[in-house]
Order: structure tokens, then sequence, then C-alpha cells
């Protein structure tokens, strides 16, 4: 069995949460491992702090990844995310290769926020230790050197060229793009509409109550790591007796919420963001409103 589509990105937008609500539907299979990247193996390993914990995620072994899917019975939409997938060069023709006729979805958060999420997500896994300013200014050094893409927190916001890609390899017809910010504020409505996209019944009544994969800081590094092991174990017994329970556990007492970036760095990144963001509402005929940039480009141009 081979799968019908992808959530290819981007990552911190929401995906780990969007593939957990998607597990929910009775017509959906959807892999419990996420972040295979079969599609883009030959991007890794990677060399950065922490980097290996991708590595073993990675599969290189077609029959191996075929073996994700073993479990599929009836269901009519099968799938795989890998939140990398729409940033890696050669990933969507690869996945065209195998299946000509896949449904792509992809999330997209706010640039300057989804910067900064990736940065927290690595300070919460011990694996950034340097401010979110001095990380920017060292990325394309990180980059050159072999980090994963996560440690890209401006490349992977300019998302422009990497959805125009996919438009190209897929059309527009197999392209679903759904912004954060509008899928939580109203989940039910948002995965209305990735049902009726992937085609499946969209009366499905699915819990969104659990955030998934959230950025904060440990209150406590030792039972951070002991449980973020768990919850990233496919096989985990964590995850077998409750899906999402370890991740309340975690969020609620283990984590302190996040700081928040400051207005200085955030007017600069904004500033950087604010050419592609423009370019992203001509490709998609869609008024990004909710990111708040319009008012700035005009500025800019005025």
């Amino acid at each position: 069995m081979k799968p019908n589509f992808f959530v290819v990105g981007a990552a911190r937008s929401g995906t780990t949460s969007l593939d957990r609500y998607l597990s929910q539907h009775p017509d959906i299979f959807i892999t419990s491992r996420k972040d295979a990247h079969f599609f883009a193996a030959e991007h890794f390993p990677c060399t950065g702090p922490g980097d290996e914990v991708m590595k073993r995620k990675v599969m290189l072994d077609e029959a191996e990844y075929t073996q994700l899917f073993a479990d599929v019975t009836e269901e009519k939409a099968v799938g795989e995310s890998s939140a990398f997938y729409l940033c890696l060069p050669g990933t969507a023709e690869r996945i065209a290769q195998a299946v000509p006729d896949a449904k792509i979805i992809m999330m997209l958060r706010e640039p300057a926020e989804r910067a900064y999420s990736a940065y927290m997500l690595l300070v919460r896994d011990g694996r950034e230790t340097l401010s979110f300013e001095e990380g920017l200014s060292r990325e394309e050094e990180r980059k050159q050197q072999g980090f994963e893409p996560m440690w890209w927190y401006k490349d992977l916001s300019l998302y422009s060229s990497q959805i125009q890609h996919y438009l190209d390899v897929f059309g527009k017809e197999h392209v679903k793009v759904i912004l954060y910010e509008e899928f939580y504020a109203n989940p039910g409505q948002a995965l209305r509409e990735i049902f009726a996209f992937l085609g499946v019944r969209e009366d499905v009544v699915i819990n969104t109550s659990v955030r998934y994969n959230m950025a904060g800081v440990p209150r406590s590094r030792r039972l951070h790591k002991l449980l973020y092991k768990l919850i990233d174990n496919p096989n985990s017994l964590a995850k077998r007796i409750k899906p999402g329970l370890a991740w309340k556990v975690m969020s609620k007492f283990l984590l302190r919420p996040a700081s928040e970036m400051s207005p200085q760095t955030k007017a600069q990144l904004k500033a950087y963001f604010a050419e592609d963001v423009e370019k992203l509402e001509d490709l998609l005929q869609q008024d990004l409103h909710c990111w708040q940039y319009r008012e700035r480009s005009t500025a800019q141009k005025s």
C-alpha cells in the first residue's frame, strides 16, 4: 500500500497536531511514526547538536518505509507527515515519481513566529544555547555546516518559492494550504476543509483539545528528556494507552511558557519577510491579513 497524501510542512506550524487529529478519522490512515522523511532521505544525517535524533527517525529503506502502512485496511485516505518535505530540494519530484496523483497538505504560520517557535523548540530540547538574535546571525554558517532544517530559522519561513515548486510539480488542485492561525482559531472548520480535500466524510467530530509538540522552557531537563523519549517513540506505552496524555502532562507540568520574541527583533524579521509574504499572497490569491503585513508593505512602498 502506498500513501496518497502527504503533510509536508512547514515545520513549527502545527503539523504534529494536524497529524494526530487526522489519525482520529475512521476513513484516514496516517502513520504513527511522524517525520520519516523517506522522500528526502538524501539530505540526512545532519551534524548539529541533537540532530542524531532526526537521523534515527529518517527511513532510508523502502521496505521499511512501506511497512509503516502495513496496518491499512479500508481507509480511503492514506498518508504520512514529514515537516521538512516542503523545504528540501528534490523532495516534491521524488514524491511525484512514486505517487503522481498525491495530495499535498501544507500548514503555514506567520513567518517570524514560525522562526521563533523553531528556536524555542531547540531551546526546549537543550540543543540551542545561543540567544535568538545570535542564532539568526549564525544561520547561514550552521546551514553550511550541515545542521538540520530546524536550525534554518529564516530560510524555512520564506514560503513562496517552496510552495511554488509544489504547485509546479503537482498542480493547484492537488495542493491544500492551511494557515496555522486560522486552524487554531477554528479547528473544526479547517479540518472539514481538509476532509473535503481528501475526499472523506466531513461530519466526523475530532477531539482538538490537545495541542502537540508545544515549545517552552523545561522546569526539569531530566524529566523533560525522559518524557520526550516516551512521546517521540511511536511504539511507546505513552502513545498506546491514551494519545495526547503525555503531551498534556508535559505542557502542563514540565514546561514553562516560552518567552516572547523581542519587539525589535520581530519588527526586523517582519521587514525581512514582507516581500515574500506579498509574493505568497499573489501565489495563493489569498489575503494574509491575519499575519499583519499589509500595512507594513504599504508603508514601505509609500
